[in-house]
Order: C-alpha cells, then structure tokens, then sequence
C-alpha cells in the first residue's frame, strides 16, 4: 500500500465556508450569549456497515502489522460518552466564547478502534483597534479516520488545528476592506499514515459591501499552501501543492422569511513537482433557508468542490451535490428533522490502473446518496433526549467500491 499517494486536502482552508459534518458527535452547542454552559451525555449507535465495505467483498480476517482486521462488511455497536464546557461573555463591545467537548468512543467488536474525541472551538471578536472588527478563533478536532476505500482498515485518529484571524475595516459609506489569514496543521496517530502530515498557510483579502439591512457581498482573493511534512514525492503524490481563488461571497435576506448564503469562485491547484496533478475549474456552494411558518425551517444547498473526495480523503475529485434538510419544530419540547442528500463524485489527477494501491484510474465516478430523519425532545430544561437514523449509499464504477450503510444513534444529554 502506498500511503504516500494519499492527499488529505480537506485542510478546510480552500474553503473557508465548507461544511464538514462530524460522525459520531453530540449534538452541537450553540453560542449562546450565556455566561457558562456545562453537561455531559451518552451517544448509542448501531453501524451496519462499519468499514463501509462492498457486499460483495470477500469475508475473511489478516493480520496486518499484528492486529486482526475485517474484510467483509461488518457491523458493530459504539458508544461515545463525553462532557462538556461552554461560555459566552460581552464585555464593552468585546465578545469572548469558547465551547470545549471531551469524550471518548468506544466499539463493541472492534476495541482496537476505541479513541479519545475533541471538539474544541474558541475564540474573541470585537472593534479593536478603534473601529476595526477583529476576529481571531481556534479550532481543534480530534477523530477517528475514514474507513472507505481503505484496503486494510486500521485506527487512525486526525487531529486537527486551525487558527484564524479576520480583519474588517469600514473604509467609506457602505464599503469594507476584508483580510484573513489561517494557519492550519494535520497530524495522523498511524505510522502510517505519517505521510499525511500537514502544514498549511493561507492568506486572503478583498472588499466587501454591506447594505443597511445587514446583507453583504465580499469580492475575495485566497491563496493557500500546503507542506506535507513528512512526505516525499513520487510518481503518484507530491510534497506540496498551492491553491488560488478568486470568489464572490454573499450573506443575502432575499425575503423577511429566506436568505441566501454561499461563495461562488474559481480554484486553481498548482503542485510542486507534478503538473499531471493540477486542476482547476468553478467552485461553489450556495444555501437557501426558507422558513414558510414560525416552526418550520428549510435549508436547500446545492455546491460543487474540488479537493478531497467525501468518502475519503486520498484521492482528489470533483463533487456535485444537491441536499434538502428540514426543520419542525411541533411544540416547544419536540422537533423533527430530515436530510436527502444525492450528488456526484468524479476523480481528478494522472494514475495508473491496475495498482493494489488506494489510487483509482482517471475516469472513477461514483454516485451517492444518504438520507436520514431525527427526533429531538427536550423532556426538561436540563434533559435532552436526541433519537437518529441516517442511510447512505455509494454506487461506483470501480470494482468493490459500492456500498451501503445504515446507521441509528440515541443520545441523552445533560445540561445546565
């Protein structure tokens, strides 16, 4: 297997405003302008596929690097337990927030898999020096890796940290300048995947025109480069790469019931030893949250990304999609959600066919779709009861690249 040739490209700073759902998470704490938050709870799930495997793939157990490892598909039950820790505080016109999540996951089967979990987001903003309003956040992750398309799956927790720092500065009227740096690292927990390392840097400015209701549009020029630290090129991956896009970004209330939020832009990936991996072409991500009635919310975003593929992150492709999420809220206590999600992913880059290796041939397309529907209930004040399912399915041109997946979660919350 060569490890080398996979390219963790969702270092998040191509995009600045990609979504990436997390696995396996309670659910998210918002920022409320509450002074402390703390609690803890318990996440039940049932996988069904747990290594996202074909059905037709050969059953069977190797042993690689020592340890025993499925090869058909396989099901299994997880728990992940955590605590966390939130505050919200404004002080003058300075804004500090923080919400720390702790936990660890723990697999009925598989323990070898068992891994320590963070979820950690804080930060400040406020006008500072004088009228500039300035944002500076941290982030960090900690989670287990992606199964799909591994040939021999193994434990392999991500971590990943990201600080950023946003200026906007009024210049006249209506009009803004804009500027952000990031600073981004990746490391992998498996020796193995060590070549997955990354560091990465990305700058960007513009301009940016608010209207007096509140809407913005931001004309942004991003440039991004990445080091993987501890790789060294070969015919099928490089050491570094950079990225340009130039992007219009807008936050729009179309209506006094809907806005539009997203970017559209054009991104161009320039490695630094092969060409045959460039790309470049339109990227975008456009959202519409519609709310017909008081209680009841609908968000459509469709979007189209380069960079890495969803399932996994070895590979490069082009992703299409279209997702439809709505929200009832039937009384105070109870709401119901749902989520269809169905879209395209087409690979993108020079590789050989025939390798026992995690790369695919030019031409791989895989379509996809997941669907899911909740129930939340909060029973009291301090109680919440979170009940789950969620399907996906992967239809590929590549031989034992099909799968299908069904998942049930049940989450109970404590709170104060």
């Amino acid at each position: 297997m060569n490890i080398s040739s996979k390219k963790f490209a969702r270092c998040g700073i191509a995009s600045v405003m990609s979504v990436v759902p997390l696995v396996l998470t309670p659910p998210a704490q918002a920022e409320d302008p509450t002074p402390l938050r703390y609690g803890a709870g318990v996440t039940f799930q049932r996988d069904s596929n747990l290594f996202r495997r074909d059905a037709e793939t050969p059953t069977g157990v190797e042993t690689p690097v020592g340890v025993e490892t499925p090869i058909g598909v396989e099901s299994d039950n997880i728990t992940s337990s955590y605590a966390y820790l939130g505050f919200d505080t404004t002080l003058s016109r300075q804004r500090l927030y923080g919400n720390f999540n702790f936990g660890k996951t723990q697999f009925s089967r598989f323990s070898q898999l068992d891994y320590d979990k963070q979820d950690i987001k804080t930060g400040w903003d406020g006008d500072f020096p004088g009228q500039i309003r300035t944002g500076l956040v941290w982030t960090r992750t900690a989670q287990l890796a992606n199964f799909a398309d591994l040939t021999k799956p193994r434990r392999n927790v991500i971590t990943r940290d990201a600080v950023r720092l946003d200026l906007d500065v009024p210049v006249m009227a209506n009009w803004h300048i804009v500027a952000a740096g990031t600073v981004n690292q990746t490391r992998n927990s498996s020796t193995l995947d060590s070549a997955n390392d990354l560091d990465g840097r990305s700058v960007e400015g513009g301009l940016r025109y608010v209207t007096p209701y509140g809407s913005r549009l931001d004309f942004v020029g991003q440039q991004t480069n990445v080091d993987y630290t501890e790789r060294t090129p070969n015919p099928f991956s490089d050491s570094a790469y950079r990225e340009r896009m130039g992007s219009l970004r807008a936050l729009w209330a179309v209506t006094g019931a809907s806005h539009l939020e997203g970017y559209v832009g054009y991104l161009e990936r320039r490695n630094e030893n092969f060409s045959n991996l460039d790309f470049s072409g339109p990227s975008f991500r456009v959202a519409w949250t519609w709310e017909p009635a008081g209680s009841t919310v609908v968000a459509i975003t469709a979007y189209r990304t380069m960079g890495a593929a969803g399932d996994n992150e070895f590979d490069a492709a082009v992703t299409k999609a279209l997702r439809i999420a709505p929200v009832w809220e039937v009384t105070g206590k109870l709401s119901l959600n749902a989520q269809l999600e169905a879209g395209q992913r087409r690979y993108i880059g020079s590789t050989r066919e025939g390798l026992p290796i995690e790369i695919e041939a030019p031409g791989r397309e895989d379509d996809f779709q997941s669907w899911g529907v909740g129930v939340r209930y909060a029973a009291l004040r301090w109680l919440l009861v979170d009940i789950g399912y969620r399907g996906e399915r992967r239809d590929s041109n590549r031989y034992l690249r099909d799968y299908d997946d069904h998942t049930g979660t049940v989450t109970v919350q404590i709170g104060f």
